[in-house]
């Protein structure tokens, strides 16, 4: 949950991915449980994606206050938004290569987090809307060694490459500066405020904040136990990544920063994470398979960018929780060429305290179908789907900016469809 992304093959994606850290479809165990290279006898790649077709909808009011001890003057607004979070692409591409009976190396390419948040420019909520941005590739290159018959073990690193931008606008913060005794009551308090003159319209920024180019590194690693060829389990740890982001043009209005030319630093704590699953072929057709996965999502309290001297730039309170995801799944053999998978899974929302309009988060619950067809026994292609459904949820922002109070009441509904497509060829 939160800005998790579960999507690392299309093979999973048709399964609710359901035994990921035991199941090896295909060369995207990269991805989620080195120790599966070892069950590979050729080479794999395995290239493709998963296009996220988001609808999540805000509905709700906003008001903006302005209070001292001689007046107090509140404006009122509308926080409703539709389709909030634009379709996005989530790409992937692997490669395993067995060295020998014991070990094997592999190299991947995919998005374990991201999120992409806009609302309109002139949103009256554009304090808690405006534009959200995270990018993280997952660079991983793997190595797996079989132990003994069933045992295997597997380590990699991981190089993320991560953009971002965090947009705030005013909106209706400027229907109250226009009033001449907020003016007053502003100057009053700081004769150096820039709000008055500043804030002109609803689209105008008061933050910006962007890195095209950061990197931060991990590692994870993996075990599987082989009972025989019909039973197997694995558990996969990935660790925590550090993400340091630096802007040399960051602006606030907090701040009184709104010409650019100051640096603004910005921390991204990514969670590590650890999945258990199992595989069972029951029999020559029909296999089950299953898993659980924990996010220590708490180690992100907060987004909080600040200036060389110090100043607060941007300070956002997640509070997020630790949280679990659950799946379960079913593969049918129909024959030699066609192999057909269902699951379903419940996804924890993070933001179970303080939630947030700009990085949307529920309790979500998938229903998947997907297949593989092989071409030829070297070639095939793998096809999934799932629908997600998302809680709804009703939750308040609070911001301040100088004596200017936002409060926004929302009310989220959330859905989704994904499709997948990959290709995958042996050799």
């Amino acid at each position: 949950a939160a800005f998790q992304l579960a999507e690392v093959s299309t093979s999973g994606l048709g399964r609710a991915y359901a035994g990921e850290a035991a199941i090896a479809d295909n060369a995207s165990v990269v991805a989620t449980n080195p120790a599966l290279m070892s069950l590979f006898k050729t080479n794999q790649f395995s290239v493709g994606g998963v296009y996220v077709d988001s609808r999540i909808n805000m509905n709700g009011d906003v008001q903006a206050a302005v209070q001292n001890l001689a007046m107090k003057f509140t404006q009122y607004g509308s926080a409703s938004e539709r389709n909030v979070v634009p379709g996005a692409f989530v790409p992937n591409l692997y490669f395993v290569a067995p060295v020998n009976d014991k070990f094997a190396l592999g190299a991947g390419m995919n998005v374990n987090f991201g999120l992409k948040s806009k609302y309109d420019d002139s949103y009256d909520a554009g304090i808690f809307g405006g534009k959200t941005d995270l990018t993280a590739i997952n660079l991983n290159l793997s190595g797996a060694y079989r132990v003994t018959e069933g045992l295997s073990l597997g380590l990699g690193v991981n190089a993320v490459y991560a953009k971002a931008q965090v947009e705030r606008n005013a909106g209706i913060i400027v229907d109250s500066v226009k009033d001449s005794q907020v003016q007053n009551a502003l100057k009053g308090v700081d004769p150096q405020t820039v709000i008055p003159g500043y804030l002109t319209s609803k689209d105008k920024s008061v933050v910006s904040l962007q890195d095209r180019a950061a990197w931060g590194f991990g590692w994870n690693a993996g075990v599987m136990y082989q009972f025989n060829e019909a039973n197997r389990i694995g558990l996969a740890y990935h660790s925590k990544v550090d993400i340091d982001f630096t802007d040399r043009t960051a602006t606030s209005l907090e701040a009184n920063v709104i010409k650019a030319g100051k640096k603004g630093d910005l921390t991204l704590k990514l969670p590590d994470y650890l999945e258990l699953s199992g595989f069972h072929q029951l029999t020559d057709k029909f296999a089950v398979h299953y898993s659980y996965k924990y996010t220590h999502w708490s180690r992100l309290t907060k987004l909080h960018a600040s200036f060389e001297d110090g100043k607060k730039a941007f300070d956002k309170e997640l509070q997020y929780s630790n949280n679990s995801r659950v799946a379960l799944g079913a593969s049918y053999n129909l024959d030699e060429k066609l192999t057909l998978r269902a699951g379903i899974a419940w996804d924890q929302a993070a933001s179970r305290h303080h939630r947030s309009a700009a990085i949307p988060d529920t309790d979500r619950t998938w229903y998947s179908l997907g297949a593989t067809y092989k071409f030829t026994p070297n070639l095939s292609v793998d096809l999934g789907y799932a629908y997600l459904k998302g809680k709804k949820v009703h939750f308040k922002e609070v911001q301040q900016v100088g004596l200017i109070i936002t409060t926004a009441n929302y009310t989220s509904q959330a859905h989704a469809n994904l499709y997948g497509l990959n290709l995958n060829y042996s050799f």
